[in-house]
C-alpha cells in the first residue's frame, strides 16, 4: 500500500517541489498540458508516491519549498493537495488508458505489452511499458533527445562510446543501442531503482551493448563519443565542466529536460565549459540543444 500525494501549483511551483520530493520520494511524475494525463495550460500536478508513515515528512517538505518559492516572489498560488491510498497495480492499470504504441522521431516506435500498435520496414521498436522510473517517450524532453540522435546518425556519426546519463527507464540507451549497434554504451542513474528498471528493459529489448551503473557523473567512467543527457536545467548548468571532461574531442552532448526559458542558461553554461553549440530544437515548452566538443582543444581543469 503506498500513499498517493498530488501537488497542483504552476509550473514555476512545480519544478521546484519537484527537485526536492524526488529526493525524498526517489522519483515524481509531473503532469501539465504537454503529459498524457494533462492539467490546464500554466498549472502543473506533481505526483509522489511514497510509504503512508512517509507522507506527512513529504508534505512538510512541500510546505517548506513552497514557502521559499512565495518569498522569493515565485508565484506559486492557488495550491491544492490531494492525498488518497493506492496500490502499485492501481498506478499501473491507469496508465493503461493512456500510454499506446507511439511513433517518436522518424523510425521509433515505443509501444507497450498492451498495445503492440503498427510499425513499418525498418522501425526501431523499442518494448516499455510505465514503471516508476522516467521515460516513457511520451514526454516531449524524451522526444528531442532521440530526434537529436537519429539526426547525428543520418549524419553519419558512429560513436564507440556512449552515455546515457540519468538513465530513468533506459529508453535513451536502448535507442543508441537500435541506432549504433557496435557502440559500448554505459547507462549511469544515482537511483538505483532506476537502473534496476533500466537492466529489466534491456532484458527485454534483448540489448546487450548496455552496462548499468548506479552513481554520477565521475572521471573513472572515462570518456565518450556521445552523452545522452534528459535532466533538469538547474541540475546540468552545474555538471557543465565535468561532461566536458568525460567527452572526447569531437564528440557530441545531447541535453533536454530543459524548458524553453532556460534554454539559453544552459547553453551559456556548456559554451562557458568549452562546448561548441550546434542546435537547439523545440517541442511545446521544451528544449533540446546538441553541443560538440571541437576536436582541436585539450583538457580544461
Amino acid at each position: 500500500m503506498w500513499t498517493e500525494i498530488q501537488i497542483e501549483t504552476t509550473e514555476d511551483g512545480a519544478d521546484l517541489l519537484a527537485a526536492s520530493l524526488a529526493e525524498l520520494t526517489g522519483g515524481v511524475e509531473i503532469r501539465d498540458a504537454q503529459t498524457l494525463i494533462s492539467v490546464m495550460a500554466g498549472r502543473a500536478v506533481v505526483v509522489a508516491l511514497c510509504p503512508p508513515d512517509q507522507a506527512e515528512e513529504v508534505l512538510a517538505a512541500a510546505d517548506e519549498v513552497l514557502g521559499f518559492a512565495r518569498a522569493a516572489g515565485t508565484k506559486v498560488d492557488p495550491v491544492a493537495i490531494r492525498t488518497r491510498s493506492a496500490q502499485e497495480e492501481e498506478w499501473r492499470d491507469i496508465w493503461k488508458q493512456f500510454f499506446r504504441s507511439t511513433r517518436i522521431g522518424q523510425r521509433f516506435v515505443v509501444r507497450p505489452s498492451w498495445d503492440q500498435g503498427s510499425t513499418l520496414h525498418g522501425d526501431h521498436i523499442i518494448d516499455l511499458d510505465p514503471g516508476r522510473a522516467f521515460g516513457t517517450g511520451a514526454h516531449p524532453s524524451t522526444r528531442l533527445v532521440i530526434a537529436l540522435a537519429e539526426g547525428l546518425a543520418d549524419a553519419g556519426q558512429n560513436p564507440i562510446r556512449v552515455l546515457d546519463l540519468g538513465c530513468g527507464s533506459g529508453i535513451l540507451a536502448i535507442a543508441a543501442a537500435r541506432l549504433w549497434p557496435t557502440a559500448e554504451i554505459l547507462a549511469v542513474d544515482n537511483d538505483s531503482e532506476a537502473t534496476a528498471c533500466t537492466d529489466e528493459n534491456l532484458e527485454r529489448n534483448h540489448v546487450t551493448t548496455v552496462v548499468t551503473e548506479t552513481g554520477i557523473l565521475s572521471e573513472s567512467m572515462g570518456t565518450f563519443d556521445l552523452v545522452l543527457a534528459n535532466i533538469q536545467a538547474d541540475v546540468l548548468c552545474p555538471l557543465a565542466a565535468d561532461f566536458w571532461r568525460s567527452t572526447r574531442a569531437g564528440g557530441h552532448v545531447l541535453l533536454s529536460g530543459i524548458l524553453v526559458e532556460q534554454a539559453d542558461i544552459v547553453r551559456d553554461a556548456f559554451l562557458a565549459a568549452g562546448f561548441a553549440f550546434d542546435e537547439r530544437r523545440d517541442d511545446g515548452e521544451w528544449a533540446g540543444l546538441r553541443c560538440s566538443r571541437p576536436s582541436n582543444t585539450g583538457v580544461r581543469a
